[in-house]
């Protein structure tokens, strides 16, 4: 059988993974997983500046995205609760691309 490009991209996962190269360890809902997390700003995710959003929301959150391999994890609800290293989060959005799970999370500023 001959393998597929997401045959390949499959494989290639462990090295992205891998905590030498991209990840590194996080507890994710109680899960101690190689994970990659970027912290990002609600203007990088929608293209809008933070003193619009910010005026417009009255609220200042701080955002991170998370990626995890769907073999590691599950694909949680939108808008539902998830705790990234003992901190407490919502889900904004949350897909499988393509082998990897795409988690965006968001939690008030204190």
């Amino acid at each position: 059988m001959n393998k597929t490009f997401k045959d390949f991209i499959l494989e290639d996962l462990d090295g992205f993974f891998n905590e030498d190269e991209f990840a590194d360890r996080h507890e994710l809902d109680g899960q101690n997983l190689g994970l990659i997390v970027i912290d990002s700003s609600l203007e990088d995710l929608i293209g809008f500046g933070r003193e619009q959003l910010d005026a417009a929301q009255e609220v200042f959150k701080v955002f991170k995205t998370v990626y995890v391999k769907s073999s590691d994890f599950y694909i949680p609800k939108v808008d539902s609760g998830l705790n990234l290293d003992g901190q407490d989060y919502y889900v904004e959005e949350a897909k499988d691309q393509n082998g990897v799970i795409k988690i965006v999370l968001s939690a008030h500023e204190s």
